[in-house]
């Protein structure tokens, strides 16, 4: 595994990168990567608090063909979710972003980079 998190780590998606997002991730840290993939994932964190308290998390790779990924360097980090239902929805966001070559032009403010 090449995830620190993998038994809180479920990858939900993972498609090529299309020109247009290329074309932006060039002039950033992750243009001089062999990256051709987009990654999407859920992470769960614990919260600990009298009991385990579970928050999610959606969070967005660059990858390469075989899905290999620097953890330690995310595209994107959601902030937490209360519910697993609501991580999934806007993962089903990015993926439909993704999908139509435009994952790049949407968060723009949050994205890590």
């Amino acid at each position: 595994m090449n995830f620190p998190y993998y038994r809180e780590f479920y990858p939900t998606a993972m498609m090529q990168i299309g020109a247009n997002d290329s074309a932006i991730l060039k002039d950033t840290c992750f243009g001089g990567t062999e990256s051709t993939h987009w990654l999407i994932a859920l992470q769960e964190e614990k919260i600990e608090l009298p009991e385990d308290y579970c928050h999610w998390k959606v969070v967005v790779y660059t990858a390469d063909a075989d899905g290999a990924f620097n953890w330690e360097m995310p595209y994107y980090t959601s902030s937490l979710f209360d519910t697993l239902e609501s991580a999934i929805e806007l993962a089903q966001r990015y993926q439909q972003c993704g999908s139509n070559d435009q994952l790049c032009t949407m968060e723009q403010n949050t994205k890590i980079s």
